[in-house]
């Protein structure tokens, strides 16, 4: 099937998801592939589901007890700070070898999770071991994603400090100071929202590419951008469209946690990591499966599903 044969719709696929996760999931309903689904699922969103319970964080009082323990703190630092700067790097270290291994568990799992969907299967151990040389690869560009975006977001971050504490000392007009600060800041929203959405980018063609063709991340891309030149617009649609399908599902599932409070805190369910994934495992498999679809419609050789044995 060719896409020039074809009008690229971001509609059908909505009906084509909701029926594909019907078949996963439903036809038959079996508990077991849904664990073993979900847990492919919860490894893909590792860093996301990292932060899940997050908002439920309680915060000590903000009273002088606390500005008094906050001082003690700091007495003890400037007391000990040779020893407190080799906490602080070496806790430092440990996060980011953390998120490294996070960010690599999650990359493995996006094949695994990819594999379950193209497939109907569940399987865990098969996925993890034959796409683990396109896994690697997404993996290395998304940490070298990571530390692009870092430099970039602390390169503009470093003038604001420093516009920040001249203004303060009466050394910068302040009006001039206040534009020079909102410009940076528009530059920072801005570099954070490209990298998302290269980061989605990737994900939703990148990655069913890399899956397909067994081809390295940037390879991937110099097919998905030949693919993007000339389907921009639809591309675009897609994106929106999806966007606004996720806001439906966040909406559905807010109503669930505020209904789930009135009955015991069933909802704190949702916020026990891979429990939660696995109950909300049909709308993470249809919006997966909504992309997928999606991306289909631009031939055989993007189509996942023609890999179903």
């Amino acid at each position: 099937m060719n896409a020039s044969n074809k009008t690229i719709s971001v509609i059908e696929p909505v009906s084509e998801a909701i029926e594909k996760t019907k078949i996963l999931l439903f036809k038959p309903f079996d508990l077991g592939k849904w664990f073993v689904i979900g847990f492919c699922a919860w490894l893909a969103n590792l860093i996301s589901e990292g932060t899940r319970g997050m908002a439920n964080f309680q915060y000590g009082k903000t009273d002088a007890h606390a500005s008094e323990t906050f001082a003690k703190i700091i007495e003890f630092a400037g007391a000990h700070i040779v020893a407190v700067s080799i906490a602080i790097i070496a806790g430092a270290v440990l996060l980011v070898a953390f998120i490294v291994l996070l960010l690599w568990l999650s990359s493995r799992g996006q094949f695994m999770f990819l594999d379950c969907l193209a497939k109907n299967k569940a399987e865990i151990a098969k996925p993890w071991t034959v796409f683990k040389k396109q896994a690697n690869s997404l993996f290395s560009f998304r940490v070298l994603l990571i530390v692009i975006s870092g430099i970039m977001i602390t390169g503009l971050s470093i003038p604001i400090a420093i516009l920040a504490i001249a203004a303060k000392s009466a050394n910068l007009n302040l009006a001039a100071g206040i534009a020079i600060i909102a410009v940076l800041v528009l530059l920072i929203i801005a570099v954070a929202m490209t990298f998302g959405l290269v980061k989605t980018l990737t994900f939703d063609f990148a990655a069913p590419i890399m899956y397909l063709q067994k081809i390295s991340s940037f390879s991937a891309w110099r097919k998905f951008l030949h693919l993007l030149k000339g389907h921009f617009w639809k591309i675009t649609f897609f994106l929106l469209f999806k966007l606004l399908i996720k806001i439906c599902i966040g909406t559905i599932i807010f109503g669930m946690v505020l209904i789930g409070c009135c009955f015991c805190c069933i909802s704190a369910i949702l916020l026990i990591p891979y429990i939660g994934t696995v109950v909300l495992l049909p709308f993470i498999s249809f919006i997966r499966f909504y992309s997928l679809c999606f991306l289909r419609q631009f031939g055989s050789e993007f189509d996942v599903f023609a890999a179903e044995a």
